[in-house]
């Protein structure tokens, strides 16, 4: 959709830089949920989109007139900024509507509680950690039956849609943070839910945007009692998990 110019609308996005290196893969999940949705729009000729990295120490000058914590999204041409994530939603979906992410009600009902169960287990102590990563378990399985059945590339048919642009940064974070602070994997058998990670590894939407694995585990410091396994993160060379592990049968 052109502006009254006839240009592309030019939308930047703020999102916490990475810790790594700096850039715009920020491990924040509600940061790479807009990157991934605005470069799916940007990828339909909507809108030409740019992704700032904010240093939360010490915001660069740019951001700090927002008085607002990432993501931010502004329309540049209309002088609209966007810091709350619902109002970003609603902003979005009406302004740029050429291509239709409107999620299934189904679909975004069994992904509901992900994220909470996961963040339950992470901070769960001693006997409470079995009922928690059950719980987990539960819920991951739900979405792996949903997708099963459905039979669609992603969890609202064959596109990506809004729920995808949610779901998949949270569930990066249950494989690379539990596999780190509890040594949980997600089981071989959800082999659905496989599939769809490995359909969504190869969208550019999902590359593009996706955090590295040390600031993903980095992320969730001091929001558990835990520790990290192995090597402390900030003394690893940066990587990113973007393939499902050999085991997984995905065909």
């Amino acid at each position: 959709m052109s502006g009254e110019d006839g240009q592309i609308p030019h939308v930047q996005l703020f999102v916490k830089r990475s810790i790594m290196d700096n850039s715009h893969k920020s491990s924040c999940p509600i940061c790479q949920r807009w990157f991934m949705v605005l470069f799916l729009k940007s990828e339909a000729k909507e809108l030409a989109l740019t992704v700032f990295p904010v240093n939360m120490k010490n915001p660069e000058p740019e951001f700090k007139e927002y008085h607002a914590t990432p993501p931010v999204v502004v329309l540049v041409q209309e002088n609209v900024v966007l810091t709350d994530n619902l109002r970003i939603e609603q902003y979005i979906t009406s302004r740029f509507n050429a291509l239709d992410l409107t999620s299934d009600k189904q679909a975004e009902n069994v992904c509901s509680d992900i994220y909470i169960k996961f963040n339950a287990y992470l901070k769960a102590v001693d006997q409470t950690v079995q009922a928690k990563e059950r719980q987990l378990l539960g819920e991951l399985k739900r979405i792996n039956d949903f997708l099963a059945q459905s039979g669609g590339q992603f969890l609202s048919g064959n596109e990506m849609t809004l729920i995808d642009c949610d779901v998949m940064p949270k569930l990066q974070h249950i494989r690379i943070a539990g596999k780190a602070y509890r040594n949980f994997e997600i089981p071989s058998e959800f082999t659905a839910l496989w599939k769809y990670i490995a359909n969504c590894y190869e969208t550019k939407a999902f590359r593009e945007s996706c955090p590295y694995d040390q600031d993903i585990i980095l992320h969730y410091e001091g929001k558990t009692a835990l520790k990290p396994l192995g090597k402390n993160p900030t003394l690893q060379r940066a990587s990113t998990t973007i393939t499902v592990p050999e085991e997984v049968q995905t065909d």
